[in-house]
């Protein structure tokens, strides 16, 4: 068992040695170059990626937004216009995402799978972690056809109909066979679902709805609320399978997700195509007229 898990652990440190490798053929970011004065370094980037016939204007609107970001924001602007809106978003989508019950799924998948036969925790965790996988390639195909809002929508529609699917096995007389099926159905289709939009959307569109200013005070706000909130759903949910059953933990799992699929749909802004300084001078202020 000891060398199991050294076996674990030392294993975790090969995807570690791939990112250190690969971080060496990364490009700066063209923004942080344009803010130290190396323009030309800039202008580079900005081709290979875009393309020659972009780079004069995504130069200039660069440069038009490095210009007013010459100095370090306070966590007091993240209470004033737009940014407010922007970080009560990054911590809403947070606080959605971890009640809207992935880790208490997770944590509770090895049951599911056991109930079936499948009394290999590794193997479990194979299934669960191939779903994943999968999921994550469809939504990198996806993201920026469908759009991050769609995307984030279609995610927490898919998650509450498999949630009310587990609660429907489990609630209601069925042949246990099948009440299996469906509940090991139900809880892959849940870690699929979330796979397309409600994991990588929610990391991806709270930096692109930032500003340069304030990102780093947003992303720090929006984790905070994210592990809180990760830290109690762990903490608590054995607690209220034991006092409540695992339907209603579902149930309530499910409700939750329905009320970010309407969240997303009413506050969530489409940044699908947009370069993060269009996001940036349309959420400004200055420029009401160009919100979309």
């Amino acid at each position: 068992m000891l060398m199991m898990w050294r076996t674990m652990l030392y294993a975790a440190c090969v995807p570690g040695f791939f990112i250190v490798v690969g971080m060496q053929f990364a490009v700066e970011s063209p923004r942080w170059l344009a803010k130290v004065g190396r323009l030309d370094d800039a202008r580079k980037v900005v081709e290979n990626i875009w393309g020659v016939a972009e780079a004069e204007k995504a130069m200039e609107e660069m440069k038009s937004v490095v210009a007013n970001d010459d100095s370090q924001a306070s966590w007091s602007e993240l209470l004033a216009e737009p940014h407010n809106r922007v970080a009560l978003i990054g911590g809403s989508l947070f606080f959605l995402q971890q009640f809207a019950g992935i880790n208490g799924v997770l944590y509770f998948s090895s049951l599911t799978f056991r109930d079936v036969g499948i009394t290999s925790g590794i193997l479990a965790s194979l299934y669960v972690g191939i779903t994943n996988f999968g999921g994550a390639l469809v939504a990198s195909n996806l993201m920026d056809k469908q759009g991050r809002k769609n995307l984030l929508i279609g995610s927490y529609l898919g998650m509450a109909f498999a949630m009310f699917l587990i609660v429907f096995s489990i609630s209601f007389p069925l042949d246990e066979g099948v009440g299996h099926t469906l509940s090991v159905t139900g809880t892959l289709l849940y870690i699929f679902t979330f796979a397309l939009g409600a994991g990588p959307v929610t990391g991806i569109i709270i930096p692109e709805l930032s500003s340069a200013r304030t990102r780093s005070k947003v992303m720090g706000f929006s984790f905070t609320v994210h592990w809180i909130c990760n830290f109690v759903v762990g903490l608590y949910f054995l607690e209220l399978v034991k006092l409540f059953g695992v339907g209603a933990v579902y149930a309530g799992f499910g409700g939750v997700s329905l009320l970010s699929a309407l969240f997303a749909y009413n506050f969530i802004v489409e940044t699908k195509g947009r370069s993060l300084e269009e996001i940036e001078m349309s959420l400004s202020p200055a420029a009401p007229g160009e919100r979309k």
